[in-house]
């Protein structure tokens, strides 16, 4: 790799993330994300069919491997290769299309 310059990470980001008053904050993003998905109902998520990441849907009922997925309980399959600040804007796009009292905060 000599004489390229690789360019340097940025920070991890968190969620933290409020449904109905209930408190949602794992250990990183990916987790807070996947907690919150499960707390809406993964299959009230995938019946969204333009809730998608690069053309797949965001939560599928069997795994696709050409997509970065995470298993949720129930058999439910979730996108999350995504970035945080995308992550935000999925589960507040999810919550107004599903009538969703949400509050997402990225820290």
């Amino acid at each position: 790799m000599e004489g390229k310059v690789r360019k340097k990470k940025s920070p991890a980001l968190s969620l933290r993330v409020t449904i109905n008053r209930k408190k949602i904050q794992e250990k990183n993003a990916t987790e807070t994300f996947l907690s919150a998905i499960n707390a809406i109902g993964p299959e009230r998520v995938a019946s969204l069919k333009d809730i998608c990441i690069e053309g797949f849907p965001l939560v599928v009922a069997s795994m696709d491997c050409r997509m970065q997925m995470r298993q949720l309980s129930k058999g439910w399959f979730v996108c999350t290769h995504v970035p945080t600040k995308s992550k935000k804007s999925l589960l507040e796009r999810i919550a107004k299309q599903l009538d969703v009292k949400i509050k997402v905060e990225i820290f």
